[in-house]
């Protein structure tokens, strides 16, 4: 038994019609299937609770990034698995993952169910599958949050970035893990459970989420040019190499210094500084390829 839990307004109301196609589909490879829709907040978590209450085998997101961080929640730790149908405006957890993004071969990778086991990030009382961030990133994803964005998706918080550039202030900032302890004003923290966020800015390259380790990507304070000249490199995880950056591995990392200073997982809010972020080995069950 597979649910498809859908959002119906992801990726611009693409997401509501890929998931009846894929419904179709599933019914004619004998598979039995029921479609959901999450209409409003909160309720992808109240369905993925009773998908695991009834035993259902796998449930499967139709929607983004956004719509996985209500869902998972609810699967950690037990033995329904999650599926992607990755159709929203964000889906850097299918893209980390190798999930395509062609609805047929999704749907195969349903159909072939070859379910691993992977890890999750904690941020406090909640759990992010792509990145948590701190600083620059974390301030401009409370802005898209918010609406206050011209537009959404990757544009989106480009423009919001560049926006945000001119008066942004790094905070003092204290960072401690396995790696050490690092002190000192940050543009950006960045912790990954997978390699990218924001639809497929990689700010964290080689983030592996079997590993059981977070890869955080500190980026010491920059000046106006050096921050635009280095944010097209984010998208090809070239900015690694920039004397301002580097990236540590750890499976706990404390974020402390400047009090009250915002912190985003998967895109939103999770809560502010003092903060802990732990990685949570093997804990979510996901169809992935095969190959």
């Amino acid at each position: 038994m597979i649910w498809i839990l859908a959002n119906p307004v992801a990726g611009q109301g693409h997401a509501r019609r890929f998931a009846e196609r894929a419904a179709l589909r599933l019914q004619r490879e004998g598979i039995p299937v029921e479609l959901h829709y999450t209409h409003q907040k909160g309720y992808g978590y109240q369905l993925a609770e009773q998908a695991v209450a009834q035993g259902v085998e796998t449930v499967a997101v139709c929607g983004g990034d956004g719509t996985l961080s209500e869902v998972v929640p609810a699967l950690l730790n037990t033995p329904t698995a999650l599926g992607l149908l990755p159709f929203g405006t964000a889906n850097d957890f299918a893209r980390g993952l190798g999930v395509p993004r062609s609805l047929s071969e999704a749907v195969n990778v349903l159909v072939e169910r070859h379910v691993v086991s992977t890890d999750v990030g904690r941020c406090g009382d909640s759990y992010f599958t792509t990145v948590a961030a701190y600083g620059f990133d974390a301030e401009v994803s409370a802005a898209m949050e918010a609406g206050q964005a011209p537009l959404g998706g990757t544009a989106g918080y480009v423009l919001e970035a560049l926006r945000h550039l001119r008066h942004y202030t790094p905070p003092q900032t204290i960072l401690s893990g396995s790696f050490g302890r690092f002190e000192g004003p940050v543009f950006l923290v960045a912790s990954a459970n997978t390699r990218s966020y924001g639809g497929g800015m990689q700010i964290a390259p080689n983030a592996d989420p079997h590993d059981g380790l977070l890869d955080v990507c500190i980026v010491e304070p920059l000046t106006y040019p050096q921050a635009l000249s280095l944010l097209p490199s984010v998208f090809l995880g070239r900015h690694i190499h920039h004397p301002s950056v580097r990236v540590v591995r750890t499976d706990t990392l404390e974020i402390s210094g400047e009090t009250g200073r915002l912190i985003s997982a998967d895109g939103e809010y999770c809560g502010t500084t003092p903060m802990t972020l732990t990685s949570v080995p093997n804990a979510l069950r996901v169809v992935l390829p095969s190959a």
